[in-house]
């Protein structure tokens, strides 16, 4: 089998790998990037399906920073990816048995709502939102992408911004403390927890003030034609730009000369050799499968195994004979995050709240003349009832598929007190738990966000040369973080690449027991005498 080589190598076409691609290719559209994507298709957590001609997003379901002129369509726009969005208004609404709660894409109308809701509380609600506005205007004067600060940006924020002086060392439990009394009132005010699947005296009052309050002062956005369209719409201007992406191409081993990258081989055999290795994949699996921790010191191995990850979940995705158009797009029932996040500690997790979205209430280019989609949403520990009843040879047996099963209809249940009859209406159900999303993301622990927040995280660069991270494994949850990691990872290599002339190299590799001299037009790389496949 004749090996192929390229100038970069990514692993995994999440947003993260698709950044680094785009920038890369943007740059030097000569340069021969490949994206390897163990799926059929691209996007990683942004990504959809279609069932009997019921579209369904099976991961992310809205975007920050997405409005003109705002940080995550600029740099989108920057590497040739043109997306129109849409705004979802309202971003949610939250019902409860005894009030609805409208949470406005306009922070001044969302805070008249509140205030509508809790007229004895407005000069907390007003004064609450002061201070948030204050701090996320602060932050995003800095103009930087990242919610995890270099030390010069510490600087300027010590010595120019006092809001964010004031809080910078608070946790969001504090700065609720501080401004809020009702505890109902407070229900709706870390509903956003749930977004990073953390409680409050986990999270930084700053990045509280900045996500979680984000799409209310700045706008939530949906992609037109969902999320897997923009998914292919970023791999559409990679490949017009010179790039490649070959799919159902699942890593094996990330193949090293002297603790150097040099290629990567996959679970087929094949072989592609690069220069440059990014990898986008779960940060465990990269460092003790792709690699093998023999290569790392174990202080390095410990960090990594001491990461925790975030939370995981279960969906529900159903295909309806009617159509919902009376209902809002993204509705929240009975959620309480901070009792809820609580309560996927205990052995005994039984869903008593439900997210339901509706995507084509807020694009009307994915309805059908059928009915309408909707995803159930709910947060679920990855080992409810010891693993979901899978056995010892990770097969999903009979005991899987009935908990899957008892699960789905206690969502179904819950989105019946918000869609009446709901159960007589389904004509396509298709159910996710915890072991569906590690299998098809390949995240430990099927983990939705990567690492959870508010932790150090490893740098992108990795203690092998030419080995690097992108994605929320180094930068954070979310999409945009993801991209700007991405972005950042690239800008890294090129700056390199500036500084070296191109020529050609050989490579040796163990083909069949030979060493076998190949030449690859790769980049220069003197110190490369070398590779010899891991097998």
């Amino acid at each position: 089998m004749q090996a192929e080589y390229y100038d970069v190598i990514i692993i995994g076409s999440g947003v993260g790998g698709l950044g680094s691609g785009l920038y890369l290719q943007k740059m030097n559209p000569n340069l021969r990037t490949l994206i390897l994507e163990q799926h059929s298709i691209p996007g990683g957590s942004v990504n959809g399906f279609k069932r009997k001609g019921y579209y369904f997003d099976s991961g992310a379901e809205g975007l920050v920073y997405c409005g003109e002129g705002q940080i995550f369509r600029q740099r989108l726009e920057e590497v040739g990816v043109f997306q129109e969005f849409i705004s979802i208004d309202p971003v949610e609404v939250m019902k409860y048995q005894d009030r609805t709660v409208v949470m406005h894409n306009k922070l001044e109308k969302f805070i008249d709502e509140l205030i509508h809701n809790f007229p004895d509380e407005e000069e907390e609600i007003r004064n609450y939102f002061e201070v948030i506005k204050k701090m996320s205007d602060e932050y995003f004067s800095l103009n930087i992408d990242s919610l995890t600060p270099s030390f010069r940006t510490l600087l300027r924020i010590v010595f120019t911004r006092p809001t964010l002086r004031k809080y910078g060392t608070k946790t969001f439990q504090k700065l609720l403390d501080k401004f809020i009394t009702n505890p109902e009132l407070r229900k709706i005010l870390v509903v956003y927890c749930l977004w990073l699947g953390v409680l409050p005296d986990k999270i930084s009052a700053p990045s509280a003030a900045v996500v979680f309050n984000s799409p209310f002062i700045d706008g939530n956005f949906y992609p037109k034609g969902g999320m897997l369209a923009f998914a292919k719409n970023m791999v559409n201007t990679f490949k017009l730009n010179g790039g490649e992406i070959k799919y159902k191409s699942k890593v094996d081993k990330i193949l090293f000369h002297k603790k150097k990258a040099v290629g990567v081989r996959l679970t087929d055999g094949r072989i592609f050799y690069g220069k440059w290795i990014i990898s986008n994949a779960d940060l465990r699996r990269t460092v003790f499968d792709f690699v093998g921790k023999d290569f790392f010191k174990k202080s390095y191995q410990k960090f990594i195994s001491k990461i925790k990850q975030s939370v995981t979940g279960f969906a529900v995705f159903l295909g309806l004979d009617i159509h919902l158009d009376d209902h809002h797009s993204h509705i929240a029932y009975n959620v309480d995050a901070e009792k809820f996040l609580e309560r996927l500690e205990t052995d005994n997790f039984d869903p008593e709240e439900v997210l339901i979205r509706i995507p084509q209430n807020i694009d009307p280019s994915l309805r059908n003349d059928k009915g309408s989609s909707v995803i159930l949403l709910s947060m679920a520990p990855y080992d409810y009832k010891k693993k979901w009843g899978v056995n010892k040879e990770e097969k999903r047996n009979g005991t899987y598929h009935e908990l899957k099963e008892v699960f789905a209809n206690k969502l179904i249940k819950l989105a019946e007190k918000v869609i009446p009859d709901l159960t007589q209406r389904i004509k396509v159900k298709e159910i996710a738990t915890p072991l569906t999303f590690e299998r098809y993301i390949q995240s430990t622990e099927g983990s939705w966000y990567g690492p959870e927040t508010n932790q150090k995280l490893p740098s992108y660069k990795s203690p092998l040369k030419r080995l690097l991270f992108a994605g929320g494994n180094v930068d954070g949850a979310g999409v945009p973080p993801s991209f700007f990691s991405g972005i950042k990872t690239a800008k890294y290599i090129t700056r390199k690449m500036k500084k070296k002339r191109n020529r050609k190299v050989v490579f040796y590799s163990v083909i069949d027991g030979q060493r076998v001299a190949i030449t690859a037009p790769l980049p220069d790389d003197k110190a490369i005498t070398g590779v010899i496949s891991q097998r």
